[in-house]
């Protein structure tokens, strides 16, 4: 297809790329939410062991990032510039990266997350769920892998419906298989959380399946998939100079959650099933942010790359704006709700009292992440990547990690301090973000 008969992508108005974004969150969100919610009626150790190697499974993705993250960023900057030929080729180069990746880094977790267990508070049942779920999550990684570049490609083209459509019947295959493995459907036993493994990694098949089909079928996306096992080294080094950095931040904030996950390991299983609950929680509130920071990014990459910075500049408060205000209109009706919610899922009188003592502070903690969540993609996409990578070690562990030692274990202030450190962590970082895009530096940096 000729550059000339390309969409101008710039011209793409923000909603058409984020609605399809929220949905597609929210349908996770809900999907992942019934998961939750089924194994609770399974066994709380179970709650607990998989919502343990939650913080895993995300570093594991965070790791796989590299390639989505250095791929969003430049795509849209080369699509924004109308280099559609160099985005074209370097799409070819992103899949042959993350079956790479998936590969190398699935194998090893499978076989180090277990060892590391050993290091951790826990009771015998919770630690063999966990050993089981992680190990068959990670060694068919790489059906998630080429889901997430898929994926990553239709965005940065601004196809984000398919995505959105693919995502919701995957997780509904998800759903279906958990019912099987849980409940015994057909006549088939309770295989527990191995048959749940099994369902996601099935689902995640059928997702990438699916959405391969899609991006080959369309003439802007569709890219030559011959030599497959030719490398571009110029493609190579261009995905992981912005990629690794990018991915950075995500990696010290999944290695500082694993670090703080110790210290909430030893306030008992009953801690571990609290915050699992928080955390289900809480992505109601700022699942939406996170689906505004994915449209802004892409935005941004577009203006950027094609020299409308000043455009992106005044854009960005807007969708700061809405961000926020979305999540604290949603903590305040779960703050209302907060009995009702926390009810669906425990009746363990322990744990519910765990989860009503810290809800007040989901209005701190919120405000935060929807500042971070919308401000950090733009800047990396912009193409200033190592300035949100340094706030981003620092505050996550001197602040983050810091405090939470600080106020669990020297202030005795419990599960409730590392809580308030979390927040302290997100606040802190989210005025850095603020100050550093006024600072208008980025407007001086380059993606490609």
């Amino acid at each position: 297809m000729s550059e000339a008969k390309q969409i101008d992508v710039t011209n793409t108005p923000l909603i058409k790329i984020a609605y399809p974004i929220i949905i597609e969150n929210l349908l996770f969100l809900a999907f992942s939410s019934v998961d939750i919610f089924m194994l609770s009626g399974y066994s709380d150790s179970a709650v607990a062991a998989v919502g343990l190697m939650t913080q895993y499974t995300w570093f594991l993705i965070t790791f796989m990032q590299v390639i989505p993250s250095g791929a969003t960023i430049s795509l849209t900057n080369l699509l924004g510039g109308k280099q559609f030929d160099r985005a074209k080729s370097l799409s070819r180069t992103c899949l042959q990266m993350i079956i790479f990746f998936a590969f190398v880094i699935g194998m090893t977790f499978a076989f180090a997350v277990p060892q590391i267990l050993k290091h951790y508070t826990l009771e015998d049942d919770v630690r063999q769920y966990a050993s089981e779920y992680i190990f068959i999550y990670a060694i068919f990684s790489v059906f998630c892998g080429t889901s997430m570049i898929q994926s990553t490609i239709l965005r940065s083209y601004g196809h984000t419906r398919t995505p959105m459509i693919v995502n919701a019947c995957a997780n509904s295959v998800n759903i279906i298989g958990n019912a099987i493995a849980l409940y015994g459907w057909f006549g088939l036993p309770v295989f527990g959380v191995k048959g749940v493994a099994v369902a996601t990694v099935s689902a995640q098949a059928v997702g990438a399946i699916v959405l391969s089909i899609k991006v080959f079928s369309l003439k802007d996306t569709k890219y030559k998939v011959n030599a497959p096992f030719k490398i571009n080294v110029a493609e190579w080094k261009q995905i992981l100079k912005i990629g690794v950095p990018t991915a950075g931040e995500s990696v010290s904030w999944n290695l500082s959650q694993m670090a703080v996950m110790v210290l909430i390991s030893s306030h008992g299983t009953a801690s571990i099933a609290a915050f699992t609950y928080f955390g289900t929680i809480l992505r109601f509130i700022y699942m939406i942010a996170i689906s505004i920071g994915n449209a802004a990014q892409i935005k941004t990459g577009h203006y950027c790359g094609a020299k409308l910075h000043e455009t992106a500049y005044k854009k960005l408060f807007g969708y700061i704006a809405a961000g926020t205000a979305f999540s604290l209109s949603l903590a305040l009706v779960i703050f209302i709700l907060r009995r009702q919610m926390v009810g669906i899922f425990t009746s363990d009188y322990e744990i519910k009292y765990i989860l009503l003592s810290i809800m007040p502070l989901a209005f701190f903690l919120e405000t935060g992440r929807a500042v971070n969540v919308i401000a950090i993609p733009s800047l990396m996409a912009s193409g200033d990547i190592h300035f949100p990578v340094k706030a981003g070690i620092f505050s996550n562990w001197c602040i983050s990690f810091g405090l939470a030692w600080l106020f669990s274990r020297t202030l005795e202030m419990g599960f409730f301090g590392i809580i308030v450190a979390m927040a302290c962590d997100e606040c802190f970082r989210s005025v850095l973000m603020i100050l550093r895009w006024k600072s208008k530096v980025w407007m001086t940096k380059s993606a490609i």
